[in-house]
């Protein structure tokens, strides 16, 4: 009696489902996980050059900077070389025109040396005081940046919770 039952619910089976929709539903899957794979890969494909590109603006900014910074210690040397040549042109004159004594060429030597180092003290403080700067305004962009992440951030969760509770 059991084997005529399990005869029956067989032959119900193989006339409910035909085993060519079987094989062509099966391929249909095969093709679409296929197809899904693909997608996948690519998207990680451009995940990864999306983070090539970012590492590679980050760096681009970070040379940018740097040769701003060296923009302006070029600057700042062309000043001193400026300053140094003036005064060189100072002391062939006065010293071409004038027929000063030995004591008096000392006396200019020991001022034109104390003004050196005072000028030399002063545009080290100076770049000292424009380091800084730079520092405290680089320091100020990347706060800048974080809270403007943070926020981007913040918007994004309260976007969801709102979405979940509704």
């Amino acid at each position: 009696m059991a084997a005529f039952k399990i005869a029956a619910l067989q032959n119900a089976l193989d006339s409910s489902v035909p085993s060519s929709e079987l094989e062509r539903a099966n391929k249909q899957y095969s093709e679409l996980t296929i197809k899904y794979r693909d997608i996948l890969e690519k998207d990680n494909h451009l995940v990864q050059r999306t983070n090539n590109l970012e590492h590679l603006e980050t760096e681009n900014v970070s040379l940018r900077e740097q040769i701003g910074a060296l923009n302006k210690e070029l600057e700042i040397t062309k000043e001193k070389l400026h300053t140094l040549e003036q005064a060189w042109d100072y002391m062939t004159k006065s010293s071409g025109e004038s027929s000063m004594d030995k004591a008096a060429k000392s006396i200019t030597n020991s001022e034109i040396l104390s003004i050196s180092k005072r000028i030399t003290m002063l545009e080290m403080k100076e770049l000292n005081e424009r380091q800084r700067a730079e520092h405290a305004q680089h320091m100020y962009e990347q706060l800048r940046n974080s809270l403007k992440q943070v926020e981007e951030r913040n918007f994004e969760l309260e976007t969801k919770f709102a979405e979940v509770c509704v």
